[in-house]
């Protein structure tokens, strides 16, 4: 069953929905003061979101990011920048972000974008981050 606020998202487009979630894991970013080259890369990756077409091969792109959010280790260098008691948080973020734009790719459309979505707004609101206009 899905919440109000999953439900709120669930109508949107994947591209929008991957959209607000490359938003949100700035937000986090900006307010936590992480910044890397590799942050940058798979922000502008989640932002060139297809409309429709290639989803595969975009897919297969962010596969290979530094910064990838489907379980790698993370570049040593942006590890170590990260104060301790934030990499959980930001390691749900990036996964979280990733999987908007992923988990229905080669599927039906499910109601797992929106939650997603709805994972990282409760991670920034549990550190008092303003979530970002949609």
């Amino acid at each position: 069953m899905m919440s109000e606020f999953s439900n709120k998202f669930f109508n949107l487009p994947p591209r929008d929905l991957q959209l607000y979630s490359s938003k949100l894991l700035h937000a986090y970013c900006a307010a936590k003061s992480i910044k890397h080259v590799a942050v940058d890369e798979l922000i502008a990756h989640l932002n060139n979101f297809p409309e429709s077409r290639d989803l595969a091969a975009w897919e297969r792109k962010g596969a290979v990011l530094p910064l990838n959010g489907r379980g790698d280790d993370m570049p040593q260098d942006l590890s170590q920048s990260i104060p301790s008691q934030d990499v959980d948080d930001f390691c749900h973020i990036v996964d979280s972000a990733v999987e908007v734009g992923i988990v229905d790719v080669y599927g039906t459309p499910s109601e797992l974008p929106a939650k997603f979505v709805e994972k990282i707004i409760s991670i920034l609101r549990k550190n008092n981050i303003d979530i970002p206009q949609l």
